[in-house]
């Protein structure tokens, strides 16, 4: 749905970021800014911090950070649009209906329809478990048995369809439901020769299948007697709100406790999850019997980047927690594996011993990704040379989809010394694997696009040891803070010369014109601002833009530049106690770390220079002209340094790192 941008901006006038955090936690004053324990994570002293003035938020024990529009991304898991909406509804501010999105309006009010259906099948299966005579004696009597409370029945919705044909379809349409939903949710089908309206689950226990929101948008359906030709579990049908790969089953109830614990434990059934809820450990979600999908570990890192396979240790078990593995390392996630003992599964586990002895479990038994793969690939392979090499290319390949280069790094060293090989021979099946899989994506992505591959997308990582990493911070921190703030300046060597005013951002991008940054995050920030300022031709900025760009990096970076966690107290102005302005002095701190940055980079290119002279002077066979071009280049550099040298005297006289 396009918001139309004057609605964008009264939404953006009408928030209040303390308003909507306070939704969430409890907020205290300290200073200029407002605390409260994160939401993002679980601590005992506050570190997360509102500042109502700059309308941002910072979470220094996660390092997100962002304005309110992002804070409901990050923790609803909202899209933009949805946050915007959001904010909307609470403000009570009417989105109109632009002519060319009727059509979207009417699919959402089509999608609202078919919860509206299966929110009434929950409730109609739920009131057959509790309130009828039959469902109690069949169904909740299985519940029972299986030790599953009636608190946790109701936090589940759980439900029974009774043994007939048409007994959902009949009530439903009484009720004025419409048939054709009943259909396109996967709830009911049509007899071939009558047309007669029928339901897909009979005599079953029903789970209800949530969204991450807690909308339903499926079932599954167990069943308790041995009928021939009956599969055990039966899914809803895949439908416009109903995507397989994309839910996970329990998440709405897990997903506070999965940012809490910094964990989700993932395992393979309904019950396991149930099971595990009920004993106190709410931080557990599952795949639903299906090998884990790039989406559903796209949607745990929305939570967390931690993850505890428990799925049964039989052959099916272990061979989805394989594959899972290398979808959840591509992503960037820290993955450990559980293997239960005496073949029990979490349901059964928790019950015999419970929830204490199932974190000992945790603690003392739970593997590395790699450790649990080389333990499985050693377990089913022999040790002759074909089999040991079709073990190693096999963990290559896992190894070939972490994404941070350092971690891959350690990781080959220790998987190398495990399997007793040289790690340059891991090393070296590592690249291979990465070039076949750089290969696959290439080729998948022709396939898709018909030819025209789009530039890949790359994973900013900020790294405080990269080369001028302080200057480059000051030098954005002032661009974030100050772009919108003039000041004058000397354009002219001539002291008579009236200075001119110049804009914060705009002397940043002269300045740094042609020059990238080391740190790639910050590259991007600047990048992005000089981009806008190209588009809209003045420097009259908001830097919302960055707060709410679809890179968490970008959103949390430029949030961690603008917001000061700590402020100068009013009592050291009282008492007359230095409190040096920034604006006040708003030329010296733009061209300082500039020119220090500038001033060093020169450093460093001139020992390069100096090394290129050199070897050249090494070389009998250097060509003179050549020699001559370096020559010129090098004092080029020294002239250079020497003018920045000079500016520096001036302008940057109270700067040093």
């Amino acid at each position: 749905m396009r918001i139309p941008p004057e609605k964008v901006d009264e939404i953006y006038r009408a928030m209040d970021i303390m308003e909507i955090v306070a939704d969430y936690v409890t907020l205290k004053k300290k200073g200029t800014n407002y605390w409260a324990l994160s939401p993002f994570a679980k601590e005992k002293s506050p570190s997360f911090a509102v500042n109502p003035t700059k309308g941002i938020y910072k979470c220094f024990s996660t390092g997100k950070g962002g304005n309110a529009i992002g804070f409901l991304m990050e923790l609803e898991g909202y899209s933009y649009p949805e946050a915007l909406q959001h904010v909307a509804k609470k403000y009570s501010i009417e989105i109109p209906v632009e002519q060319d999105n009727q059509e979207y309006v009417q699919q959402r009010d089509h999608l609202e329809s078919l919860h509206i259906v299966m929110q009434y099948a929950a409730d109609f299966y739920h009131k057959n478990l509790m309130e009828s005579e039959v469902g109690r004696m069949i169904g909740l009597a299985y519940f029972k048995e299986r030790g599953i409370l009636e608190t946790t029945i109701n936090i589940f919705q759980l439900g029974y369809a009774f043994d007939e044909w048409e007994s959902l379809a009949k009530q439903a349409i009484a009720d004025h439901h419409n048939p054709d939903y009943l259909i396109e949710t996967g709830l009911c089908s049509r007899t071939e020769k009558s047309q007669k309206l029928i339901d897909r689950f009979r005599d079953r226990v029903m789970f209800p299948i949530t969204n991450p929101v807690g909308k339903i948008v499926g079932f599954g359906g167990r069943i308790l007697k041995n009928k021939e030709n009956e599969a055990k579990y039966i899914n809803s049908p895949e439908s416009p709100i109903y995507h397989k790969s994309n839910i996970l089953f329990g998440l709405h109830q897990a997903r506070t406790a999965i940012r809490e614990k910094n964990l989700c434990i993932l395992t393979e059934g309904y019950l396991d999850v149930i099971a595990l809820y009920q004993a106190g450990i709410l931080n557990v979600v599952a795949s639903s019997g299906t090998s884990l999908t790039e989406e559903q570990s796209k949607l745990i890192r929305r939570f967390t980047k931690n993850v505890l396979f428990v799925y049964d240790g039989d052959s099916a078990g272990v061979k989805a927690t394989m594959r899972g593995i290398d979808i959840l390392v591509a992503e960037g996630m820290a993955v450990r594996c559980l293997t239960l003992p005496d073949n029990h599964d979490p349901d059964s586990f928790v019950k015999a011993f419970g929830a204490a002895a199932f974190e000992l479990q945790i603690t003392k038994n739970g593997l590395d990704f790699m450790d649990f793969k080389i333990q499985e690939l050693q377990k089913t392979g022999g040790n002759s040379p074909s089999e040991q090499t079709e073990r190693l290319r096999t963990l290559a390949q896992t190894l070939a989809r972490i994404p941070d280069a350092i971690e891959q790094q350690m990781y080959v060293r220790d998987v190398a010394i495990k399997l007793k090989v040289a790690e340059e021979l891991m090393q070296q099946a590592v690249a291979e694997a990465m070039q076949m899989q750089q290969k696959e994506t290439v080729r998948e992505i022709r396939r898709v696009h018909g030819g025209n591959v789009p530039a890949p997308v790359v994973e900013l990582k900020p790294q405080e040891t990269l080369p001028f990493a302080s200057q480059e911070k000051e030098i954005m921190r002032i661009l974030i803070r100050y772009h919108n703030k003039s000041f004058l300046f000397a354009v002219d060597e001539d002291p008579n010369a009236a200075p001119a005013e110049i804009n914060v951002a705009e002397s940043i991008m002269m300045e740094l014109a042609g020059v990238s940054m080391y740190n790639a995050v910050y590259e991007e920030i600047k990048k992005h601002t000089f981009e806008v300022y190209e588009q809209k031709k003045n420097w009259n900025l908001d830097i919302h833009f960055l707060l709410n760009h679809e890179n968490e990096q970008i959103r949390s970076t430029t949030a961690d530049l603008y917001f000061e966690r700590f402020s100068i107290s009013e009592n050291w102005k009282k008492y007359d106690v230095l409190t040096p302005e920034l604006d006040q002095k708003l030329s010296e701190a733009v061209f300082g770390p500039i020119l220090y940055y500038k001033f060093q980079q020169l450093g460093k290119l001139i020992a390069e220079q100096k090394q290129v002279l050199k070897q050249l002077s090494e070389n009998p066979e250097a060509d003179a002209t050549h020699e001559d071009e370096e020559f010129a280049r090098f004092n080029e550099l020294l002239l250079l340094k020497q003018k920045i040298d000079g500016r520096i005297g001036i302008e940057g006289a109270s700067w040093a790192f």
